[in-house]
């Protein structure tokens, strides 16, 4: 298995430490006066990555399904930030409509992070229809969030806005195939995932490339977050309740997993180390140790550097657009 490695000519890049919880001091005072908006930010990941964004002084928008579940991750976060500035927004990342919804609706604020965070991890076991032809995880991943990219398009030129874009260790493990994205045929749960997650972080690098290009102000930055299990990860009521048994194959995992407050250090730290707003094209932060360990500067799976993935997933990223590139001028 690929190791992560630092590839970049920058300077020596200090890792952070190894939770979120741990990351307090770090992180304080990094996100006063900014806004970041973090989809599926009610459970998981999300939910780690909004409590030390608000943590460090942000506005966090919850962009979410479900507003119940929202509401208490909220309070949950309240009440280990009691200052912590919370608002909830209406987003379903299986919808177009709710993608555009949520782009009107942000345009009309100054938004300085954006984490495409939502999506599917416990994938279905037969293909079930998503939109544009492709199956539910691709349309849940990755096509939502690329419509409410293209959407917001405008605030990227407009002033600094960093793009989180969550990749996969998955991408080092099983290959995308470019010719069958859509899962017409062999469909599998894992591949379906895998897949979802190489476009998305294809799309994610080859978006920071484009903005580096038109000479626009804004970032994207990709992270994977390891192997990160909900059985390894802190009591949340409402928001992390594993039972016995996941807590059992947690602890059966811990050699070579980690926990969700430890997975999310790599997207909190993409959003607001200020270091990383100079740092090369396509930076790409992970665990040091691929599938867990302190967050450090990283090289991304082969397949998902090469000019092939980078092309198909701006195809897909144009489609989710209706066609249209809002990222090909200046």
């Amino acid at each position: 298995m690929q190791q992560a490695t630092a590839r970049h000519s920058a300077p020596r890049y200090v890792q952070p430490l190894g939770d979120v919880h741990a990351n307090r001091a770090r992180w304080a005072g990094l996100g006063r006066g900014k806004t970041a908006v973090v989809t599926g930010a009610n459970a998981g990941l999300g939910f780690f990555s909004a409590l030390a964004l608000a943590d460090s002084g942000a506005t966090v928008l919850m962009a979410c399904r479900n507003q119940s579940r929202a509401e208490r991750a909220a309070a949950q976060i309240r009440r280990r930030v009691p200052l912590a500035q919370l608002e909830f927004m209406q987003f379903d990342a299986d919808s177009m409509a709710s993608a555009v919804g949520l782009a009107a609706e942000l345009r009309g604020r100054r938004i300085d992070v954006l984490v495409a965070n939502a999506g599917i991890i416990h994938t279905p076991p037969t293909r079930q229809p998503g939109l544009l032809g492709y199956e539910q995880v691709m349309t849940t991943n990755v096509i939502g969030h690329a419509r409410l990219l293209g959407e917001l398009a405008a605030t990227f030129a407009a002033h600094p806005l960093r793009f989180i874009a969550l990749g996969s260790m998955s991408t080092l493990m099983l290959q995308a195939d470019l010719q069958n994205l859509k899962l017409d045929r062999d469909y599998h749960p894992y591949r379906a995932y895998a897949q979802s997650k190489a476009m998305l972080q294809g799309i994610g690098l080859a978006l920071d490339r484009r903005l580096r290009q038109l000479s626009w102000p804004s970032r994207s930055i990709t992270v994977h977050p390891g192997y990160s299990v909900s059985g390894l990860t802190p009591q949340i009521p409402g928001v992390n309740e594993p039972g016995f048994g996941k807590r059992l194959q947690g602890q059966l995992q811990a050699g070579f997993a980690q926990g969700k407050h430890q997975g999310a250090v790599a997207i909190v730290e993409a959003a607001l180390n200020p270091h990383l707003a100079s740092a090369p094209t396509g930076v790409y932060l992970g665990p040091k140790y691929v599938s867990k360990g302190r967050i450090a500067l990283a090289s991304p799976a082969k397949i998902t550097r090469s000019k092939d993935l980078h092309q198909r997933a701006w195809e897909l990223f144009k489609e989710a657009n209706d066609g249209f590139d809002p990222f090909a001028h200046g």
